[in-house]
């Protein structure tokens, strides 16, 4: 027998079809195409739903997203299968929102990296100091050469634009990390670093990448070397400094919490702008760069601070980026400044040029570091006295509400009467559904009626049917429904209360016949009893004089009296150090007074932990 030689077969023929895979990806195709029409068909459901103006704004771009069939930044709309809901909806357009911003914000990192000036210098070795200092006082040199008169109606021999980053904006509490300066003859900006902080990893800052972090490898200046070498130049009063600042003087603040206080600011260019043009939408400097930078060559995007960092101190991000910004923050207010005083040269008319120039440079370049002085100094105040004022106030103020009742005879049929009138459409809504009741109870009626009436004409009344019917029938006129009118609706409002406003537009608009003048002060509003209407409506209404009356004491006790002795369920607005402190900012209202708002940014009662027990 010969040997057998096993052969080998080699089938180089392409296998054929799987007809089973083919029809299941065929089918993935198809489930997923059922998902996507689905979820387009959840979101427009959800569109057709009560919503915000802004919750409807992110659903129509979650909207569009689902629309478009693309998947890459699109969020998914179910989390667990089954129904998607409303709130499945906004959560999923609150996160593309969120990932389209943060996709912005990382385009304008890398297109502000890129583009850097090269007039635009960041000083990051203290060595480099003294250089630093230099310029500075080359710039005043050349601008007493060259501009010797310029600034002289402001007092000053230079002017400079200037600015201070920090940990946030509590002129109390938080700190500068950075200073920067515009030194417009030499045509450049420094920015100093040094309180940046490596926060990577922590809570709360994941949104912290490579290219805008702040690193611990990074360089920074020393802080005392910094403080040290600018203090001479910004305590100088003779050479002017330029901010932008407006009511909070931030860094007038900042610069007292570190060792030394700013002389020679004669320009804050929000303020000025509000001497300008006092109907602005915005006196920030960014969305003033934008509107006016054309006429002061400024091209191109204007970047806000929340473009770049978000709603959050610049502290965490890299030192070459909040560099480039702080920098364009000072070029942009130097302009800004310049072309203000250029402006306020030739204002407020040919006939009369300078007038508004001369203003400002008498009164408002004296404001900012008389503010800050009357700020931290804060008021002393007779805590005695105030306590007696409260103790006489209080029962005046009880007459005074006592004796709106009596004036405008507010009764019960003051109270219905005004109720149908501001709850008109309850009332109307109510009538319609009692009405409603009505018809369905005399309907149910007539059914058990019929029933019981069929069963009698059968002598079958000893069925539970019938038994029923008569229970049912009994039930039904048990309910005693009221007529469906007018008299009969219940009161959705049962006393009248002085400081409920639409109690109070009835009284006024409806009640006395006032004419309507809330136009006057607040555009597109009707009927309202605002404080600064009111005012303007006791000067000039004698039927509102009993109102007029208690306003009065209200305002002297609640706005002056109680927040200061912490009275009346207030906590006081007195500070640890037994002073109270007001920021102030000039052309504050709307007749362009001074107004004050007080300090909250700490809390007073700080000091509670320390103490102990006699």
């Amino acid at each position: 027998m010969s040997a057998i030689t096993p052969k080998l077969t080699l089938n180089l023929r392409p296998p054929a079809p799987d007809d089973r895979a083919a029809e299941r990806v065929a089918d993935a195709t198809k489930r997923k195409k059922a998902a996507q029409e689905t979820d387009v068909e959840a979101i427009d459901r959800v569109l057709r739903m009560s919503l915000t103006d802004k919750q409807r704004e992110m659903v129509e771009e979650l909207r569009q997203a689902y629309g478009s069939g693309e998947t890459g930044n699109r969020p998914a709309l179910r989390t667990a299968g089954g129904t998607i809901s409303k709130d499945d909806v906004i959560r999923a357009a609150d996160a593309l929102l969120r990932q389209r911003q943060a996709d912005a914000r990382a385009d304008r990192v890398a297109e502000t990296l890129a583009s850097k000036p090269a007039n635009f210098h960041i000083v990051t070795d203290d060595a480099e100091l003294p250089a630093f200092v230099e310029r500075l006082r080359e710039e005043c040199r050349r601008q007493m050469r060259e501009w010797p008169d310029r600034w002289a109606m402001l007092g000053v021999k230079s002017l400079t634009a200037n600015d201070f980053e920090g940990t946030g904006i509590d002129t109390y509490i938080d700190v500068s990390i950075g200073y920067s300066v515009w030194l417009p003859l030499l045509d450049e900006g420094y920015y100093l670093p040094y309180g940046h902080v490596d926060m990577r990893g922590a809570e709360g800052f994941e949104f912290l990448d490579d290219m805008s972090a702040y690193k611990a490898t990074d360089r920074q200046l020393t802080r005392s070397k910094v403080l040290a070498a600018i203090s001479p130049y910004l305590t100088q009063s003779a050479h002017g400094k330029s901010f932008h600042m407006g009511s909070a003087r931030y860094d007038l603040h900042v610069a007292i919490k570190d060792g030394y206080e700013i002389r020679g600011c004669v320009w804050d260019s929000l303020d000025a702008m509000n001497s300008l043009n006092e109907h602005e939408e915005s006196f920030g400097l960014k969305p003033l760069t934008a509107k006016y930078g054309r006429l002061f060559g400024i091209d191109g995007p204007v970047f806000t601070f929340e473009d770049m960092f978000g709603n959050r101190s610049p502290a965490p991000f890299n030192i070459e980026l909040v560099g480039i910004y702080a920098i364009k923050d000072v070029l942009y207010g130097w302009r800004l400044t310049e072309w203000q005083f250029e402006q306020m040269k030739i204002a407020p008319s040919a006939e009369k040029p300078g007038k508004l120039l001369e203003c400002y440079a008498q009164i408002d370049s004296k404001l900012p570091e008389t503010d800050v002085f009357l700020a931290r100094s804060g008021f002393c105040v007779d805590l005695d006295g105030l306590a007696a004022l409260e103790n006489e106030f209080e029962p005046l103020l009880e007459k005074a509400r006592a004796d709106v009742f009596e004036a405008y005879e507010i009764d019960d049929a003051f109270v219905r009467k005004m109720d149908r009138t501001i709850n008109a459409a309850k009332v109307a809504d109510w009538i319609e559904k009692q009405r409603k009741r009505i018809d369905r109870n005399t309907e149910a009626q007539a059914k058990q009626l019929a029933i019981i009436s069929e069963c009698e004409a059968q002598g079958k009344t000893n069925l539970k049917k019938y038994t029923s019917a008569v229970d049912r029938l009994a039930q039904l006129k048990a309910e005693n429904l009221a007529p469906a009118d007018e008299d009969h609706a219940p009161l959705n409002v049962t006393e009248f209360s002085i400081t409920n406003g639409n109690h109070l537009a009835y009284l006024i608009y409806d009640h006395l016949g006032i004419r309507d003048r809330t136009g006057q002060f607040k555009r597109g509003k009707t009927r309202s009893t605002a404080a600064d209407v009111m005012e303007a409506y006791y000067e000039e209404e004698e039927a509102l004089k009993p109102l007029a009356t208690v306003a009065a004491y209200e305002k002297l006790l609640t706005t002056y009296i109680q927040p200061m002795l912490g009275s009346a369920g207030k906590s006081s607005i007195i500070e640890v150090d037994g002073r109270v402190h007001s920021e102030f900012k000039a052309g504050g209202t709307a007749t362009g007074r001074y107004s004050s708002t007080g300090y909250s940014g700490r809390p007073i009662d700080i000091l509670r932990e320390f103490e102990t027990e006699e």
